[in-house]
C-alpha cells in the first residue's frame, strides 16, 4: 500500500498547488485588474443651440482628465432619429487611463437628431451588466450630461422611468447616477428631476455657463460618495448619505516669470502679460475639495521681457520654457498635477504672507534671468523645495552671460 499512498499524496499536493495558483490568479485579477471606481459618461449629442454641445464636450473631457489614473472610464453618446437604430453608441470603451482619449473623442462628435435620453440610459446600464469589463470594487456610476429634461421620443415618461428601474433590478446592479443639466430651461427641469428620483440619484445639478458646467462635473467625479446615492435593488443596503460636502481648501497658482503666461486647467484660468508687475495679476486663487485632482498647463506668450538682450546679440535664444514647483511630479517639473490628498492637506500653511506657502500653492516660472530665473528661486521657496542654481545663458555664437557676473 506504500506505492498507492505516495501516489495519493502526490495527487493531493498537485491539487493543492493548482488551487494555490488559481487563488493567486484570482487575487491578482481582484487587486490589480478590477478598478476601485468605474465611471461612464453619458453625453447628450443631440441637436441644440449653437455652442451648447461644444461646452458639454469640453467639460466632459476636462472631468475625465481630472479623474484618478486608476479609475476605469468610458463614454457613451445619445441622440438620433426616433425609432431608428444608432440612437446611442459607446464611443470610448471602459478602461484605465482613458481621460485624454475621452477628451479627444468628445470633441469629434457632431450633434444631431433628437434627445434619445432613454435609449442612452438603458444602454449605459447594460454596459455594466456583464461580468467583463470588470465593475468597480467600490463605486460604479453613470454621469449623465444633457441639455434636455426629458426623452424626446417617448410620450409616456413614467413608463420610461419604470423601464429604467426594472432594467437596473433585473441586472442586479448597484449603480450611482448623477444627472447634470446644461442650459435646460426651468420649465423643463422637472422631467430630469423625476428621472433622477427614479434611479435613486440626488437632485440634478443645473449649469447655465460653460465654467459652471466644468466645475459641477469636476465636483461630481471626485472618487467617493459625495453628491451621489446608491440605487436600491433587492438585498442592497444603501450607504449612508454623507453629512456634509468634502472639505474645501484655498489654493493659489503663482506665475513668476517676466514673460506673458496663461495657466489653465479647470477650475483654474489665469493669465498675465509680459512684465506685468502687480501681485494680483501674477496669481489666481480658488478652492479645491479634499481628494480633488487637477492638471495644470502653462503657455508662454508675448514679447521678450528684456528686448535689449536680442538687440545686443542677434544670436540670443530666449529661455522661456515653463517649469512647475509645488506639483505632484516634484520641483522643476514640465507638467503639473495637483492632488488634494491627505499628505498635502495635513501640511501646515504659512498664511502670514500675502501669498500662501508650501502645500497650498503651485508656482510656474522660466529659467531666463531676465525675468524668470529669480522667479524659480522664489517658486522653490514658496513650495518648500531646494533652491535651483541660477542659469547661465549661452548664445548661439558661444558667448556666455552669467547671472553671477
Amino acid at each position: 500500500m506504500t506505492g498507492p499512498r505516495r501516489r495519493g499524496r502526490r495527487a493531493v499536493a498537485v491539487l493543492l498547488a493548482v488551487a494555490a495558483v488559481v487563488a493567486g490568479a484570482g487575487a491578482y485579477v481582484w487587486f490589480v485588474l478590477v478598478p476601485d471606481y468605474r465611471t461612464a459618461f453619458l453625453v447628450d449629442a443631440s441637436a441644440g443651440p449653437a455652442g451648447r454641445f461644444g461646452a458639454i464636450a469640453a467639460a466632459v473631457g476636462s472631468a475625465a482628465r481630472n479623474s484618478g489614473d486608476g479609475d476605469a472610464l468610458s463614454m457613451r453618446r445619445f441622440g438620433g432619429t426616433c425609432g431608428a437604430t444608432g440612437t446611442t453608441a459607446e464611443v470610448v470603451p471602459t478602461g484605465r487611463g482613458q481621460g485624454d482619449r475621452i477628451a479627444t473623442e468628445a470633441r469629434t462628435l457632431t450633434p444631431s437628431g433628437a434627445a434619445t435620453l432613454g435609449d442612452g440610459v438603458l444602454a449605459a446600464i447594460d454596459d455594466f451588466s456583464g461580468l467583463y469589463p470588470f465593475r468597480g470594487k467600490k463605486v460604479n456610476r453613470i454621469v449623465v450630461v444633457t441639455g434636455h429634461g426629458e426623452d424626446a421620443c417617448t410620450e409616456d415618461q413614467g413608463a420610461l422611468r419604470k423601464a429604467i428601474r426594472d432594467r437596473i433590478t433585473a441586472a442586479g446592479l448597484t449603480l450611482e447616477f448623477r444627472f447634470v443639466g446644461y442650459q435646460v430651461p426651468k420649465s423643463r427641469q422637472d422631467g430630469l428631476r423625476q428621472l433622477a428620483a427614479a434611479t435613486g440619484a440626488p437632485e440634478p445639478r443645473f449649469a447655465t455657463s460653460a465654467d459652471d458646467l466644468t466645475t459641477v462635473l469636476h465636483k461630481l467625479t471626485i472618487p467617493g460618495p459625495a453628491g451621489a446615492s446608491h440605487v436600491k435593488v433587492p438585498g442592497d443596503t444603501p450607504a449612508p448619505e454623507p453629512s456634509e460636502e468634502r472639505k474645501q481648501y484655498d489654493f493659489s497658482v503663482v506665475m513668476l516669470t517676466g514673460w506673458g503666461v496663461k495657466v489653465s486647467g479647470a477650475p483654474v484660468s489665469c493669465a498675465a502679460e509680459t512684465n506685468e508687475t502687480s501681485t494680483d495679476g501674477r496669481q489666481c486663487r480658488f478652492k479645491l475639495a479634499e481628494g480633488q485632482r487637477i492638471r495644470l498647463t502653462a503657455e508662454i506668450h508675448g514679447p521678450d521681457p528684456n528686448p535689449m538682450r536680442a538687440q545686443n546679440n542677434p544670436n540670443y535664444r530666449p529661455m522661456n520654457t515653463p517649469y512647475w514647483y509645488g506639483c505632484d511630479e516634484g520641483p522643476k517639473s514640465r507638467t503639473c498635477t495637483v492632488t488634494m490628498d491627505a499628505e498635502r492637506v495635513s501640511r501646515p500653511v504659512d498664511t502670514s504672507a500675502k501669498t500662501p506657502t508650501t502645500s497650498r500653492v503651485a508656482c510656474v516660472a522660466t529659467e531666463d534671468p531676465a525675468g524668470g530665473g529669480v522667479g524659480m528661486v522664489t517658486c522653490a521657496m514658496l513650495t518648500g523645495a531646494s533652491s535651483p542654481p541660477m542659469p547661465e545663458i549661452t548664445y548661439a555664437d558661444g558667448s556666455v552671460d552669467s547671472p553671477q557676473g
